[in-house]
Parts: structure tokens; sequence; C-alpha cells
């Protein structure tokens, strides 16, 4: 036993020398016993006895998990199924859209003129129109004014019959600086926003506070047919008298 102490680290991790060695554990003496074999070996210079018929350590490691890892605390992992995906079944091919179906955007047809002369009445603006060859191409005007001053604000809404008329109303006055009155202001043409077409304008200004009994004529809106005024439509419901200066 002496001669194995003094073995190198190689030879002592498979030196074995069996002795008559009381077993130093209580609870194996059921197994080894007075007269049992045990095995002291020697690795590393760590001292490990051993009976021949189970490994003190392998009955310590059993003994430590049988009790940290009880049936409450440890459970079997389900397996993994895996399952190979469907094949997803190929979308029907979109129906071919035929060119007369797809609609069109709807085509604006009113403007905003700018920068008009303040002294400027209805009746002078219709006639500029007329003469600048506009007559039976539009179908609503309107100048806002300030009655209380006698004075448009300097703008007007006109809506073209069609888009061809836009164009020819845009060319003319945008630009435009030939006045029958003397200023130094230049037209300037937009698009009217947010409201486009004769009956957005319509609808937009029959409950106005602009159609008011009370409002004089030369200050509302006016509706057109082929050059010739008509009447404006009547309102859906009661028409509120003006509070304010401008409408």
């Amino acid at each position: 036993m002496k001669d194995a102490m003094h073995l190198s680290s190689d030879e002592t991790a498979s030196t074995a020398v069996y002795s008559q060695v009381p077993t130093p554990r209580s609870d194996t003496s059921d197994q080894c016993g007075d007269d049992a074999t045990c095995c002291l070996v020697i690795r590393s210079t760590f001292f490990h006895l051993e009976t021949e018929e189970e490994p003190l350590t392998r009955r310590f490691h059993k003994l430590r998990r049988h009790r940290t890892e009880g049936p409450w605390l440890w459970e079997p992992k389900a397996e993994k199924v895996y399952e190979i995906p469907a094949p997803t079944p190929a979308e029907p091919p979109a129906p071919e859209i035929a060119v007369e179906e797809v609609k069109k955007p709807k085509e604006r047809t009113t403007v905003m003129l700018r920068n008009l002369p303040n002294n400027y009445t209805r009746e002078m603006f219709l006639q500029l129109l007329d003469e600048q060859g506009m007559k039976g191409l539009y179908d609503f005007v309107y100048l806002p004014c300030d009655f209380y001053r006698d004075a448009n604000l300097g703008y007007a809404f006109v809506n073209m019959v069609h888009a061809q008329a836009v164009e020819f109303l845009w060319r003319t006055f945008h630009g435009f600086s030939d006045w029958a009155l003397p200023t130094a202001k230049v037209c300037e043409v937009r698009w009217s926003g947010p409201h486009q077409g004769l009956r957005a304008h319509v609808d937009r200004y029959r409950n106005s506070p602009v159609m008011h009994k009370s409002v004089p004529d030369d200050y509302k809106p006016m509706i057109f047919k082929d050059g010739v005024r008509k009447a404006f439509p009547r309102p859906t419901k009661k028409v509120k008298a003006p509070f304010d200066r401008r409408w």
C-alpha cells in the first residue's frame, strides 16, 4: 500500500490495492460487512473507497439524485412530434379586368380665380367671362362679397362644363391683367378645394346663410344652363341669418 501511494498519476489511475479495510460509512455495512473485501483506489492524490459490488461514489450520486430529483420535481419531457406541413393550395389567378371596367378619376372642373379687383361687381365679373369667350362654358359662378363695404373679397369660384373649357379658362386668365378698372393686380388660377363640380357647390351653398332672404341677390351664387341663369335649388332645411360680414 505504501508503494502504491508513490506511483505516478498515470499509474495510480489504473492501480487498485485490495485490503481488509473496515467500511467507513455505516450505511454500507450491510454490503461490505466485517469480512467484506474493499478496494482502496488512489486517483490524482484523492482516496476513493469502493466495494467490489458497487462503488461508494456511485451509491452517493444515486442517493443525491434521488433526494433532489423526486417525482414532484422531475417529469420526462414529451417528445416533439414533427409533422410535415401540408402544401398550401395555390390561389386562383385574378380575373382579368377589361379596360372599359376601369373607372377613370373624376375630372376637376371647378377653379378659383384670385387677385381680382375688389371693386368688381358680380355683373362686371360675368361680363368679363363672356367677353373672353366663356359664355355657355360655365354653370356655376360665385363672387364672395362684403356687402357692408360693397366690395368683393378678391377671388371667385367658377365651375366649367367640361375639362376642355377649364383649359381654355386657365390659359386665358392665368396672368390676366387687362381689367376694366385701373389696377396693378395680376390674376391667378388655382383648383378649387375641397368642393369640385356643380352638384358639390349646390349642396355647399343651398343651406348656407348667404342664401338667406336678408342677403342681397348681388352677393349670392348663381347657376347657369347654356349661358342662361337658372333658379338656385331650394334649401333642404331652415336657413340661418348671416351673423358675419363675409360668406
